[in-house]
């Protein structure tokens, strides 16, 4: 939240101003201004979030059943019993896990590009003489 709160605080308000006189809708000016300019901090966010909800042991332990064991509380289980082999490999499979699902995100969410845009006539390449 506050990832997002601070990059939203950085906008600034001359781009909506700028979107309105282009006559851009408030969903193209969502689209196409706002969300690629917070795609870091939504990112990070999600990063966050994911990985604190994967490793966290404090607040899931009360929903370990004697059917369902989360990943985090078995590692810690087998640590116990000095089966450190056995939790050494849940932990690269929980590593390897975190690792797609974060690379996930970023392919869903995309890469934030900087700098102009080349278009039409302005990205062919004038030879000088």
């Amino acid at each position: 939240m506050r990832a997002g709160t601070a990059a939203f605080r950085q906008l600034d308000k001359s781009l909506d101003e700028a979107s309105l006189m282009l006559r851009a809708s408030t969903a193209q000016t969502l689209f196409n201004v706002v969300l690629p300019l917070l795609k870091p901090a939504l990112v990070a966010a999600l990063v966050y979030s994911f990985v604190r909800a994967m490793t966290t042991v404090s607040a899931v332990i009360f929903l370990v059943t004697a059917e369902n064991e989360l990943a985090t509380t078995y590692i810690i289980g087998r640590v116990g019993n000095g089966d450190y082999g056995v939790a050494l490999a849940y932990c690269t499979v929980l590593i390897v896990l975190m690792s797609l699902a974060i690379a996930l995100i970023q392919f869903l969410v995309g890469e934030r590009k900087l700098g102009r845009r080349k278009t039409g006539a302005a990205a062919v390449a004038v030879p000088a003489i």
